[in-house]
């Protein structure tokens, strides 16, 4: 009897120890920002938007929403270990003569999603896609449609922006997460949602993310580390320092658990305004803008840390 309880036993702690979660994770604190110099080349305000998977291509959008406009561009490195090279602008399938932000490229290097306050859209500012065969050229991409017009009911009347994806190797499904105020502008009332992609590359409509969520106060730009346990995005919810838009943080133990509530990047955090999160593929360089007040030009700037072996929990 005691040899078959014990079996019992063994095999549930087994089970617990190689599920998924379990053993979450851990690094170490985040470095001291270092200003992203090679990007930062102009006057005007500049934003983080995404790295790609093998970290060789860094996208940023550059302009003011009230003034020039924005547009995306690009910087490339011929490897991890090489200097980058001279920021170039976005071809004008994707660039327009009005607003386009929040760049995010799939990890086989084939879609662009963007959002743009373009005309012919659903609100003030909508979700795009476009497309390009080759995955290493950046000047080949193909004039952008809006998702809507691709099948995909996400756009809305409001204000809809900062797409980043996640592929959930567990489950085979490939998520959207974004920000979104259905009823209004990006200035208030913007929440974090969340749409399943389906096999013919349309998207689900989208359900808001409530533990990331609060009704109160304003999210932006949320990008999710490759296993999807982490999420960073900006809110100027309590907590923040002072009452700026900040860099805030949460895990989960699965794909399936609920997000734990948010906390503060406090080691990255300054009274200046820190927003748009970028992380690598290997979930060790965040990149993100600093903007010191409305006045003031916005600069990018990286951190990076460590994985901590041999530690469990989060």
């Amino acid at each position: 009897m005691r040899t078959c309880l014990l079996v019992i036993v063994l095999s549930v702690a087994l089970f617990l120890m190689s599920a998924p979660g379990a053993t979450a994770q851990r690094y170490s604190a985040w470095s001291t920002p270092t200003v992203f110099d090679e990007v930062n080349t102009s006057s005007a305000l500049e934003f983080a938007s995404a790295i790609s998977k093998d970290d060789l291509s860094f996208y940023f959008q550059r302009g003011d929403v009230t003034m020039s406009g924005e547009d995306i561009w690009v910087i490339h490195r011929e490897r991890k270990d090489a200097p980058w090279g001279t920021p170039e602008k976005l071809p004008d399938t994707v660039n327009s003569s009005y607003n386009d932000r929040g760049a995010f490229v799939s990890s086989d290097g084939h879609w662009l999603y963007f959002a743009s306050d373009r005309p012919g859209g659903r609100g003030g500012f909508d979700l795009m896609a476009s497309y390009r065969q080759h995955t290493h050229d950046d000047s080949a991409w193909e004039p952008a449609s809006n998702l809507d017009d691709l099948g995909s009911p996400i756009n809305t009347k409001g204000f809809d922006s900062g797409p980043a994806l996640f592929e959930d190797e567990e489950s085979g499904l490939t998520y959207m997460y974004f920000v979104s105020n259905p009823a209004g502008s990006q200035n208030n009332g913007v929440d974090i949602y969340a749409s399943v992609r389906n096999p013919d590359g349309s998207f689900e409509p989208p359900v808001k993310v409530q533990e990331l969520s609060d009704p109160s106060w304003n999210e932006g730009r949320p990008y999710l580390r490759r296993d999807g346990l982490e999420i960073f995005f900006q809110s100027n919810r309590p907590g923040s320092v002072g009452q700026s838009q900040d860099l805030w943080t949460s895990t989960r133990a699965t794909t399936h658990d609920p997000w734990s509530t948010p906390i503060p990047v406090d080691e990255l955090n300054t009274a200046a305004g820190d927003v748009t999160p970028a992380l690598s593929w290997d979930g060790l360089t965040l990149y993100f803008a600093r903007r010191p007040s409305a006045a003031t030009d916005a600069q990018i700037l990286f951190s990076t840390r460590e994985k901590v072996h041999g530690s469990h929990g989060n």
